[in-house]
């Protein structure tokens, strides 16, 4: 009886996953390989081919593997295959390209309406006086439906005076449209809708002879979300065949911790993610990275060390001075170029140093290399989306760095070193005042006496002195305004109205947060202090006074509590009980 429920099960798992792996198959090959311009009756046949043939193949596969299915099907590593596509996926989609199939494209709706003055002699234009450009194909009046009492309609238009009537147009839209109307010689005026938009416009001898109206369109967000929806369900599809094939024969996470285990494997792969994504900020950089470097870059180095840079970044000074001896030892070096190798190879050493950092954090809380490789790639695919707008931002890779090291610490119990790294923290960059509260967050959690909030006070002090220090070394210096938005209730307004904003968040962070949050309350206690000390503070302060869609800010919490929230997750994926995760710091 068992075995016949088993059976039903794995045969509605079969049907249900062949039909949902064939449709995100058919639909993503559709999207990307087999659109045409025109309906076309034997790309719409190949895609139910595909659908077909990839639906069969995964009916029989799961038949033919029913045994093993049967044996996995309990095992925490499925919820492993619906979680990892989900938390990876999100941080490398792009947007499709406009579509160009008619089915798939944004539609659109056009009207021009003509009102002509009592004491206007009539109104009269030609058929070419009105063109709809859509890519190469050009549309005239007769391609719009007439509305109203005309006249006279074919290859001319007349309306008489003290009348009104309008043409209409509804249609695919192309990603790029243009609307180009000659003002007939006649007064009144002449009312364009567009979709949600409105534009009116005087017909007079005195007005211009032209009119031009430009829109364009982003692919319809029902065809993205649906392919983004295909590669989910065809990743997550793949993850378990992988999971099914090896189950049995190999063990394929084991395989993966010794992998994960080989710190030759480890330095190297931080090399070459540390190469990679400063290869990928310097394409961003405007200009191109040597302008950019020999221009705006080094103005703004020379500038802190000079005490001439605006507030706050004269007051980040750690950085530049570092910058500074990386340029000397280039000179020293003999090298061609040594401002561009000096700020270049001080970038790459950064990243090789908060990707060697965060792997060890990972490694501590999750006590699994695997899963900390996890995080570790997760976390190099965040930062690979988080170059919006930015310099080598020096400063804020440094920031990272004395927070991945800071948290290290006081899992380690080494809280004393807490307050040296806050102290050089301090002089890189004022964000780093919630690292002594971080240590706060750790005196709590401990046992012991009063003495324990010492490193805290020692912490806040040494950071106090130094934020003052430079403030008293180089006063009153001008204050930064970026975009042109005051700090406070305007610049608060231009991050939270601007779509933009939110687009790059997403970018950047993922569904990281997302996930990680909706299992908060299983976090280690330490990390729920962490949160209610980091979260709010970090996202309120730089809402306020910074430009959010420059993403790399959000950086720190994205590798000290985002991160580790998912990797708390995946732990329990591993059927690991509760009591296993430790209470944090770690002994």
């Amino acid at each position: 009886m068992q075995q016949k429920n088993n059976d039903e099960i794995i045969f509605q798992i079969a049907i249900t996953s062949s039909i949902l792996a064939g449709l995100s198959f058919a639909y993503a090959a559709f999207v990307l390989f087999l659109q045409t311009s025109v309906i076309s009756l034997s790309r719409l046949a190949i895609a139910f081919i595909l659908f077909a043939a990839f639906a069969a193949a995964n009916y029989f596969s799961a038949f033919h593997l029913r045994a093993r299915l049967g044996t996995i099907s309990s095992k925490p590593v499925i919820s492993l295959c619906f979680l990892l596509p989900l938390l990876f996926l999100p941080l490398f989609y792009t947007l499709p390209a406009y579509p160009v199939h008619p089915l798939l494209r944004q539609w659109t709706d056009v009207a021009v309406q003509y009102d002509v003055n009592a004491d206007s002699h009539p109104l009269s234009f030609s058929k070419s006086d009105i063109r709809l450009q859509m890519g190469k194909d050009v549309l005239d009046a007769r391609s719009f439906r007439v509305v109203g009492t005309w006249k006279s309609t074919g290859d001319t238009f007349i309306l008489d005076p003290g009348t009104g009537a309008s043409l209409h147009w509804v249609g695919a839209a192309t990603d790029s449209m243009s609307l180009t109307l000659r003002a007939p010689a006649a007064s009144g005026t002449v009312t364009v809708y567009w979709d949600q938009s409105r534009s009116t416009f005087e017909l007079s001898p005195d007005a211009p002879k032209q009119i031009s109206l430009n829109k364009k369109f982003a692919a319809p967000f029902g065809v993205s979300a649906l392919l983004f929806l295909s590669f989910y369900i065809l990743l997550v599809w793949f993850l378990f065949l992988i999971a099914v094939l090896f189950d049995g024969r190999i063990k394929f996470a084991r395989w993966i911790e010794r992998a994960a285990g080989s710190r030759a494997l480890i330095i190297l792969l931080a090399i070459v993610l540390a190469a990679v994504t400063v290869k990928l900020q310097l394409d961003s950089l405007n200009g191109g990275a040597d302008n950019y470097i020999h221009g705006e870059q080094l103005e703004r180095h020379n500038a802190v060390l000079q005490g001439q840079a605006p507030n706050p970044w004269q007051y980040r000074v750690l950085s530049e001075f570092v910058a500074e001896g990386s340029i000397r030892f280039s000179q020293f070096l003999k090298i061609q170029d040594p401002v561009s190798f000096g700020f270049i190879s001080l970038r790459v050493l950064q990243n090789i140093a908060i990707f060697l950092l965060a792997f060890a954090l990972y490694q501590k809380i999750s006590n699994s290399k695997w899963i900390a490789l996890a995080g570790f790639l997760l976390f190099a695919s965040s930062m690979k989306n988080a170059f919006y707008d930015n310099d080598l931002s020096f400063n804020t890779y440094f920031d990272l760095i004395f927070y991945l090291l800071a948290v290290i610490l006081i899992l380690n119990r080494k809280y004393y070193w807490v307050v040296l790294v806050t102290f050089f923290a301090a002089l890189n960059r004022e964000t780093s005042g919630l690292i002594p509260f971080l240590l706060l967050a750790a005196a709590v959690n401990e046992q012991s006496s009063w003495k324990k909030f010492l490193p805290f006070l020692l912490s806040i002090f040494a950071f106090a002195v130094v934020f003052f220090g430079l403030h008293i070394l180089y006063p009153a210096r001008p204050l930064y305004v970026p975009y042109q938005q005051m700090p406070g209730s305007p610049l608060l307004t231009y991050n939270v109205t601007r779509s933009f904003t939110w687009d790059q968040l997403y970018y950047t962070l993922g569904l990281v947060p997302i996930i990680g949050l909706l299992f908060i309350f299983n976090w280690p206690r330490l990390w729920q202090y962490f949160f209610l000390i980091m979260v709010p503070a970090w996202f309120a302060i730089h809402f306020v006074l910074s430009v959010v869609g420059e993403t790399r800010l959000f950086l720190v919490p994205q590798a000290i509590l985002f991160i580790p929230g998912v990797l708390f997750t995946l732990n329990y994926s591993r059927d690991f009980r509760k009591a296993e995760i430790h209470p944090l710091p770690l002994n």
